[in-house]
């Protein structure tokens, strides 16, 4: 695997992060269900590619979004 590949991943797991943290603060429940898939997918190539993702800071009361993730 390249660094490059890898460094795109973690640029994707970021924007998607992003969204997810901007949906869960919005009250557009597509928005949130679609940056939901996109984290889990993100991360899911992370995990199937040995890539490691940093860990956003969850929400106070919400599940961390990188549970499960490559670490």
């Amino acid at each position: 695997m390249s660094e490059s590949f890898a460094a795109a991943v973690r640029e994707r797991a970021r924007r998607a992060s992003t969204a997810l943290k901007t949906a869960r603060q919005g009250d557009d429940a597509d928005a949130l269900a679609l940056a939901e898939a996109e984290w889990e997918h993100v991360t899911r190539l992370a995990r199937t590619n040995g890539i490691t993702l940093s860990s956003p800071e969850a929400e106070p009361g919400e599940a961390d979004p990188a549970e499960g993730s490559a670490q």
